[in-house]
């Protein structure tokens, strides 16, 4: 089986495997309730919240989508702090609309700077919203919302903060009622550990003010259908009820290790890895106080082409890892290393790094 190392779908533990095989029940029977219910309770632990979370069978980026949909209306002012393609991508979702969008655009490979935010927002009388991606998956940029936050919440205005965390959530820390996030979306195929289908969205009663008030159309996206439905524990269209099962049991696995030691684990393997790179002489694209604990991405020795690269490491030595994206499409390679990962795995990787930059004389034995 191939060391699959990309941001997303990530490998599945056997019991999360397991229950694939479950056979299909009512989702308006009384079983598929306790699973929802089981399976929102768990989340909340992870994103560290009392608010509702709601279940959209959809990607991560239908989350987005649903973010900027359900809390504005045409014309109004927000802002996007962007560092690389997800965000650019969450940004022209926004204009598509027909916000008011000012996007802050930082170098791919860094991060959002508080100051800029400050800055920015300072000479802003009147801002409705502020977005931002909490981890930037095209470069493996970890963007500090312990910092940026309550500069956000701070605004006169009392904008929204609305939140990205599709490839951080559920390995990173991120407590959303502690920093006052009002809308935090996530994805169950990344550090969730369980398979790709479920979009997951927490609001804030604040958040959900500005949902009334929303003029934008919007019908499978329309989060008051959502909550009317999650009164019951159920969702007003047909869910993904495999991947309920795989979330209800990647969660229940995850809640027994303790939410701590799972973001530990990630800042632990991400500093390991970081390591290894390093001692193999090849360079990573995001300085060490930005780093993702969940994806890392690197340059090829130079002169290497890193699609003939990575092609070579799949053919060869069996590990899928991603290439670059936006400004860095052709120019890096991508490792993930959330949700199931043990040292084992990125051992394997640096080994196979090593083997095939030695075999193809990219650099010395």
């Amino acid at each position: 089986m191939a060391n699959l190392r990309i941001p997303g779908p990530t490998p599945l533990l056997p019991e999360v495997l397991s229950s694939l095989s479950k056979q299909m029940i009512s989702h308006r029977g009384k079983s598929y309730e306790k699973i929802h219910q089981e399976v929102v309770e768990n989340l909340q632990y992870f994103y560290q919240t009392k608010n509702p979370i709601y279940l959209l069978t959809a990607s991560g980026t239908a989350g987005l989508e649903t973010a900027v949909v359900n809390f504005f209306s045409p014309g109004d002012a927000v802002v996007f702090f962007t560092c690389g393609e997800f965000g650019n991508r969450w940004t022209e979702i926004g204009r598509r609309y027909g916000l008011n969008v000012t996007q802050i655009k930082f170098k791919d490979g860094t991060g959002v700077k508080k100051e800029t935010v400050e800055k920015t927002l300072s000479e802003m009388k009147d801002v409705t919203g502020v977005f931002i991606t909490h981890n930037e998956t095209g470069t493996g940029v970890l963007n500090n919302l312990f910092e940026i936050a309550p500069i956000v919440k701070a605004h006169l205005s009392k904008p929204l903060l609305l939140v990205d965390s599709v490839s951080a959530l559920g390995g990173v820390d991120l407590p959303m009622d502690k920093l006052n996030i009002d809308v935090l979306v996530s994805a169950s195929q990344k550090a969730w550990m369980s398979t790709p289908g479920m979009a997951m969205i927490a609001v804030s009663p604040y958040a959900w003010e500005k949902h009334q008030k929303s003029t934008f159309p919007k019908y499978y996206f329309d989060l008051t259908k959502y909550e009317k439905f999650a009164q019951k524990n159920q969702t007003p269209a047909t869910p993904a009820v495999s991947v309920l099962y795989s979330l209800q049991a990647s969660l229940n696995i995850m809640k027994k290790e303790g939410r701590e030691k799972v973001f530990a684990r990630h800042i632990e393997l991400r500093d390991y890895f970081r390591n290894e790179i390093k001692k193999l002489g090849l360079k990573l694209l995001v300085e060490d106080f930005e780093a993702s604990p969940t994806v890392t991405s690197l340059f090829p020795p130079n002169g290497v082409d890193e699609k003939n690269w990575r092609n070579l490491l799949n053919e060869k030595y069996n590990l899928v890892i991603a290439g670059g994206m936006g400004d860095y499409k052709g120019k890096i390679v991508r490792v993930a290393h959330m949700g199931f990962v043990t040292k084992s795995d990125l051992d394997q990787v640096i080994s196979a790094f090593k083997k095939s930059l030695v075999v193809e004389q990219f650099i010395a034995p």
